[in-house]
């Protein structure tokens, strides 16, 4: 069994339960152990990096340091802003000897690696994943929404194509599933203005629901918590009729989903849109096309 080091981050631990419990299933079928980092604190995606940079640093250097000491070389952190928070103390401890110097825990972090959820999955479990589908998501219509921070930028995630990213794309066909072409894979959703400028979430969300309605797509599948919420939570508020909101599911539960594994052990009933109508019964119907 493989080992790999796990930094569930705030969101993971609450609101984002079911992503932690999707991906928990999906690396016991995938024969991986998740060694939970002991004693990890926040990542500081909060107001940390926005008031202190050097303290967001600290505070992710600290759980990159627990990683270190607790033996493993790889940290996944699913929560596309835990895993930016990571990879950029890490970039940093690296490249900049200012920070290096004052932080404590930089000596030795250089041979830890934070990990996102695409970067563990496509760096040789693909195949593995592969054998393991036997519920394939055919026919099913993919909008897959990077967000803005799983992919970019290039310097900190490692990624080339920060702007036309494919990873995701990738793992759905792998699974069946048939990715949607659409314009808006990789816009922010408007989460740090969720309290601020709740008028423009809802605008930015509603361009995002459009995009993926225009292109066919019968779900929306995600890696970001905060993407999750702003589109899952929100629809109603956008203007939305209830029959015509797309789910949002995460990548590990459409993964779980494919492997055949029980809906509740994934979270499938936790989510605000309902996502076994479509999941269960086959692409969902686009009630203004019905009405043609």
């Amino acid at each position: 069994m493989s080992v790999i080091g796990y930094y569930p981050g705030c969101s993971l631990s609450g609101s984002a339960a079911e992503y932690d419990r999707s991906l928990r299933a999906v690396a016991d079928r995938l024969g991986a152990e998740l060694r939970e980092i002991p004693e990890w604190v926040c990542c500081g995606a909060t107001s940390a990096h926005a008031i202190n940079h050097d303290a967001a640093l600290c505070l992710a250097a600290d759980t990159l340091g627990k990683a270190r000491r607790a033996g493993v070389t790889q940290v996944l952190a699913p929560c596309a802003m835990c895993y930016q928070r990571l990879a950029t103390a890490a970039h940093a401890i690296k490249r900049n000897p200012r920070i290096a110097a004052a932080l404590k825990e930089a000596p030795g972090l250089e041979n830890i690696q934070p990990v996102s959820v695409l970067g563990w999955l496509g760096n040789g479990v693909s195949e593995a994943l592969k054998a393991t589908i036997t519920r394939p998501l055919t026919g099913l219509k993919v909008a897959c929404y990077y967000g803005c921070l799983l992919v970019r930028p290039p310097k900190i995630t490692g990624l080339p194509q920060g702007e036309t990213p494919r990873q995701m794309e990738t793992l759905v066909t792998l699974l069946g599933g048939q990715p949607v072409r659409w314009s808006m894979a990789t816009e922010c959703c408007g989460a740090s203005f969720a309290l601020a400028q709740k008028s423009t979430v809802l605008r930015q969300g509603r361009k995002i629901y459009d995009a993926a309605r225009q292109a066919g797509a019968d779900v929306f599948c995600v890696a970001c918590p905060m993407c999750h919420a702003n589109l899952d939570l929100r629809q109603g508020e956008m203007g939305i009729a209830a029959e015509a909101q797309l789910p949002v599911i995460y990548l590990t539960q459409l993964i779980g989903w494919a492997m055949n594994l029980p809906a509740a052990a994934l979270g499938l009933d936790k989510h605000f849109v309902p996502a076994m109508k479509v999941l269960a019964k086959g692409p969902a119907k686009d009630p203004a096309k019905e009405k043609h």
